[in-house]
This record gives structure tokens, sequence and C-alpha cells, in this order.
């Protein structure tokens, strides 16, 4: 683990709606190491690294989304300043700004997962990364990913959620991954120390298991407190984070892991460490109705997820607003 780098893309403020910085890191990045990339309309990037053999091979992907909820770092970015980063004797990260420093939110919710995601193509010769922007306020750069992009990809891991031991099964009412897959990757999850499978509110991987036919998972970084001014990163947790990438895209190589579209449906879902109660009912098959049961869930996850992070309730209503406006325009 290079903990320099690690440092260095967590000093990356960002936020949702400009994450130019954080985006202009991983274009250097894959200019440096010779991997190919592009970004879309919507601001996403993706990179590629090596070439298939066959039609019978699929690349494995990872996933990250490059923006924070820390606004208040929204003038850092204008004037291209970043973040001071400091380590602390428990092995733990802070942000502190560079001005006053004062602590503020170091963005480990997603920096960790975009730091993970780029050592893991120092790691592998055939990989590709998707990166998203505005995940924040109801993914809605991966609502707009590059179905071109997803073709040949084989399964999706994204690095999104606290701790180390956090593997999400279910997403926003979206099960990422069926049974089979499960068992494939049970073994290789306990070796790295992760048991602990939940039921959590939305990331980009919800999106891309809804969209195409590939299994998708959702793991713990290491970040903690996350969408708030005391947030901070455990090295070591991101470090076994890793580790678990590793080993799992070893385990599962360049092989497609089709999808079984199992779904279920929250009636209200567990928060990171809210301890929230959860019921499931299957989906209707009236498809009209399940968007409108998506959006409730949706905007009930933002709102509780912000709320326990700190958010204000002027800002909530302003994320909340701008969903809604986007969804609405995304029908008629």
């Amino acid at each position: 683990m290079n903990l320099d780098f690690l440092k260095e893309v967590l000093s990356l403020p960002s936020i949702s709606g400009d994450e130019s910085m954080v985006r202009d890191y991983i274009i250097e990045y894959a200019k440096t190491y010779g991997i190919d990339y592009y970004t879309d309309k919507k601001g996403n990037i993706y990179l590629t690294k090596g070439m298939l053999d066959s039609t019978d091979e699929y690349f494995p992907c990872v996933v990250s989304h490059m923006d924070t909820v820390h606004r208040s770092h929204r003038t850092l970015i204008e004037n291209k300043v970043r973040l001071t980063i400091k380590e602390d004797n428990l092995g733990w990260l802070t942000a502190h700004h560079p001005e006053t420093d004062k602590q503020t939110g170091i963005g480990g919710d997603d920096k960790c997962g975009v730091y993970v995601c780029l050592e893991l193509f120092k790691n592998f010769d055939k990989l590709k990364g998707a990166f998203f922007v505005e995940e924040e306020i109801g993914m809605l750069g991966s609502k707009e990913s590059d179905d071109k992009f997803f073709e040949n990809v084989g399964y999706a891991i994204q690095f999104d959620a606290p701790s180390s031991n956090w593997i999400s099964e279910v997403c926003s009412g979206v099960k990422l991954f069926d049974e089979d897959f499960k068992n494939e990757i049970k073994g290789v999850l306990n070796e790295s120390g992760y048991n602990k499978f939940s039921i959590d509110p939305f990331t980009d991987v919800n999106q891309l298991a809804k969209k195409y036919d590939f299994n998708c998972l959702n793991l713990g970084c290491g970040y903690y407190r996350q969408h708030s001014d005391s947030e901070y990163v455990v090295i070591s947790e991101v470090e076994d984070s890793l580790k678990a990438g590793i080993r799992l895209i070893n385990k599962l190589g360049v092989t497609k892991y089709v999808h079984k579209k199992t779904a279920v449906k929250p009636i209200i879902s567990e928060t990171y460490g809210a301890g929230l109660s959860s019921q499931f009912d299957e989906f209707d098959d009236n498809p009209f109705e399940d968007e409108f049961d998506e959006m409730g869930a949706t905007v009930t996850e933002m709102v509780i997820t912000m709320f326990i992070g700190g958010i204000s309730e002027k800002e909530i209503c302003e994320e909340v607003s701008k969903y809604l406006r986007d969804t609405y325009e995304e029908y008629v």
C-alpha cells in the first residue's frame, strides 16, 4: 500500500457537480500508466487497461464515485487548493483547511474508493474502472453510465461503504448479486475480514445492477463519520479493502458472472450504523408503480443518510429538490 498516494488522493477537494480536481487527477494517472480513458457528457470517467484475448473473456470492473458532500470546499476547488491531510498515532487520517487548519471533511466517502480502484490498476493487466459524478445526490452519474463500456464487463466491485467489514447485498431495494455469486466470493471475503452482509442506501452499483446483466458488489473501504467535518479514514482498513479487491479479482478472473436479477423492495432500509429495521416485499409486476416506489425509497434514504451525516435541513431540501427535478426530466 502506498500511503503517500492515499494522502494525495484524499487531499483533492470535490463536491457534487464539481469533481474536476479528482477527475483531472485520474486522467493524469491514466496517462502516466498508459491506461486508456475517456469521459462521457455527464463527466464520468472510464479507464480500460489491457485487451481481452477471446470472446470468452470479460473485464473485471472496479467502481467508485468522485464527489463528496463537503460544500465548504467549493472555494478550494475554484482556486485549485488542496486539503491538508494529517496522520495521528492511531493510524487515522483527517483533513484540515489549508488556511485555518480547522478540521473539515476528508471525503473518504468516496475518495478512499478512488484510491483503491487506482491502486488495483497496478496489480492487474486486464481491468476496467468507472468513476462516477454526483453519486451523493441520487446516483446521477451512474444513471447515465455508458452502456457500451459495460458490454464486456464480467462483474463490478465498488468500494463505497464505511469500515473494512461491510458488504452491501441489497441497495435501495436492488439485490446486487445472486446466491451463486455470493457462494463464489464468500470464502475470499471471510479471508479478507469481510462477513457483514447489509442492506444499504444508494451507491452506483445499484444502477449498474439494474441496467446490466452482471453481478455487482460494494465493499467497505475504511472511512468513518462520513458526511461530517469529523470524518476520518483508518489507514489499515483502506489497506484491507485493497487486499480484498486483489483477492476477489484473482479469484473471479476474467469470467462473466450473470446476475439472475432477484429483486427485493425495502419499506425502509438500514443506513450505515443507524440500526434501523428493514422489511421486504417482492416487486409488483407493474413497472410504472415500481419506478415511483423506487423514487420514494431513494428520497427516504437520501434524507436519512444526509441527516445522520450532519447535513443541514436547507442543504437536504436542496438536494432532494434537485433529485426530483432531474428525475422528472427523465420522464417528460
